[in-house]
């Protein structure tokens, strides 16, 4: 029996014999090519183009049909690579000057472009590199005659084991009885994930050497996508308890999909408010299959990611494009929220010695006001098209959200005289993540109209840790009584002046804090759609009374561990059947 730990990229428990995938990439020598041979080089280089581009457009199909719009976004990203004149373009360009065989110009200049990526500290953007790897590795294999080959549909559940995969190739695996995967290579945030994350499908990656370790199709391995463990041959005993874990994992997967249509109301009839946090504009699919009430955080981060600057024209195209596919419910968008590290070259950014404290957010779009400008248009045109709100992140006074709704008043009047059809005086608001801000919420309430926790950096910042910091991650606690403090002072100041107030960090969608933020009073949750059905589980089985009995509790303890040990007391007594065991 060998046991791997790798990265949890979708949870979920499975068992079935491997289907070994050798994903290793194919060798590319370097070939001088006359003259007369050119044309040739580019004629089986563009073959092979057409060739992926068949092949990219067949899974997308494949893709709509059967697993529903909202996946098939991902595959536009590879066929826009196919036409991409930094890849596809400079490798004709190298061909011709530098007299190569196509496999090798290809790969030099997509080499080029990975560095680009590489050097970036954002995960999201270093994240683009395996795109143009995935797109890559297509065609010299098409070039090469050896392009994926689609198989029969196993008569019994396998486990794809691959050195790395491409989306294409996970939506052309699961055709084939493929019930979960485990690579070598592999990110959380890869596009291959986040489609295992939306269609169900554990998976483990980031194994390093799995590939290494399978020897035969007939091997039997076990994925724990909890855990991040992939379990090759186990034993009889580790095998008849993973059987029996998949049994019941697929069970409560059933129960919770029963929720899906269902109102969001407490076991005493307390109704809650569930919004979604989107970031690409295909997970508001997922936010209305799971009938959440609207957008409670729409980030717009991802715009900007590929390409730096982007055009009024082309933001408004992709926010209309929101706002249409969110029918007439709320949705709150976020300016910009990058600085620092995170931005790289792509935009304009000063060398500062603490970007993390430096030119972020809020602070960023003040200091380059026409790229905020900018923004601000393309939200105000796309608000004709449906309840929008927008959100400034990173406020830590009275100040900026003046500065910020003075350029709102800007952007209305340029657009006025630009003759450009928009929405006016739209609700405007402001996330509450500082300690600084979350102190004078009572004098910032008249200033906005809603209020947005966000409890990641609000907790960070007031603490004061990186809970991604190994050495320092235990304390990380949301309910440290200074936290606790914060969050009861936002709503209270909120309620005061009759706005309205939504938690949209990570500790609404963790089904273990519900009864916290329900307790303290809050009803606007917002939070990934994937974690939605776990929290409508989860807010089924709690009792208002009981969350405010809770908060009294929590109140007096000095110690947040001893407030966390009475918190898991009361999830176990009320609510332990929400978590998967």
């Amino acid at each position: 029996m060998i046991v791997l730990k790798g990265i949890a990229a979708s949870e979920g428990i499975a068992v079935g014999k491997a289907f070994f995938i050798n994903k290793k990439h194919v060798k590319v020598n370097k070939i001088r090519i006359s003259d007369d041979k050119i044309a040739f080089e580019i004629r089986k280089f563009k073959d092979a183009i057409k060739k992926a581009e068949e092949y990219i457009k067949h899974i997308k199909d494949i893709s709509l049909q059967d697993l529903g719009e909202e996946h098939s976004f991902i595959f536009d990203v590879y066929l826009l690579l196919l036409k991409d004149d930094m890849l596809i373009g400079e490798t004709e360009r190298v061909i011709k000057n530098e007299k190569v065989n196509a496999e090798y110009a290809l790969l030099k200049v997509s080499k080029k472009l990975i560095e680009i990526f590489e050097k970036t500290e954002d995960p999201y953007i270093k994240e683009k590199k395996n795109d143009v790897k995935h797109i890559v590795n297509k065609i010299i294999k098409f070039m090469t005659n050896d392009g994926f080959i689609f198989k029969e549909t196993f008569g019994e559940s396998r486990i794809a084991i691959a050195h790395d995969l491409s989306p294409s190739e996970l939506v052309s695996l699961l055709k084939q009885n493929i019930v979960a995967f485990a690579t070598d290579l592999g990110s959380k945030i890869s596009h291959t994930s986040i489609i295992a994350r939306a269609m169900g499908i554990p998976a483990v990656v980031g194994l390093e050497k799995i590939t290494d370790n399978i020897i035969s199709e007939e091997e039997m391995v076990i994925i724990d996508g909890f855990k991040g463990v992939v379990i090759i041959s186990p034993n009889s005993e580790v095998l008849n308890d993973y059987l029996e874990k998949e049994k019941k994992y697929k069970e409560y997967i059933n129960e919770l999909q029963k929720l899906k249509n269902l109102d969001v109301k407490t076991k005493d009839g307390e109704i809650i408010n569930i919004f979604s946090n989107v970031e690409i504009n295909e997970e508001i699919e997922i936010s209305n299959d799971y009938n959440a009430q609207g957008i409670g955080l729409y980030r717009t981060e991802f715009i900007y990611l590929e390409k730096g600057d982007v055009s009024e024209d082309e933001q408004f195209l992709i926010l209309k494009d929101a706002v249409l596919k969110n029918k007439g419910k709320p949705i709150t968008i976020r300016t910009f929220d990058l600085g620092g590290e995170k931005l790289a070259n792509l935009l304009p950014h000063p060398d500062e010695q603490n970007p993390a404290m430096g030119l972020r957010a809020i602070r960023y779009s003040l200091r380059f006001k026409d790229m905020f400008k900018t923004q601000i248009k393309a939200i105000l045109r796309a608000a004709v098209f449906g309840d929008v709100r927008i959100m400034f992140p990173m406020v830590s006074g009275v100040e900026e959200i003046r500065q910020a709704k003075s350029i709102v008043k800007e952007c209305e009047e340029d657009l006025k005289r630009e003759k450009k059809e928009f929405r006016s005086n739209i609700p405007l608001g402001v996330m509450v993540e500082l300690p600084s801000l979350a102190l004078i919420t009572h004098l910032i309430n008249k200033e906005v109209d809603f209020f947005s926790v966000g409890t990641n950096d609000l907790i960070q910042y007031t603490i004061g840790i990186d809970r991604n910091n190994e050495y320092v991650a235990y304390l990380y606690r949301p309910t440290h009584p200074a936290v606790l403090t914060l969050l009861r002072k936002i709503l209270k100041d909120a309620q005061k002046a009759g706005i309205e107030v939504t938690v949209c960090g990570e500790m609404a969608g963790d089904p273990k804090y519900i009864p916290v933020l329900l307790g303290l009073g809050y009803r606007n949750l917002s939070m990934s759609p994937s974690a939605i059905l776990k929290a409508k589980m989860m807010i089924s089985k709690i009792e208002i009374e009981k969350c405010e009995k809770l908060i009294t509790s929590l109140k007096r303890c000095k110690l947040a561990r001893n407030a966390e040990e009475k918190l898991d007391k009361f999830v176990n007594k009320y609510a332990s059947d929400v978590f998967f065991h």
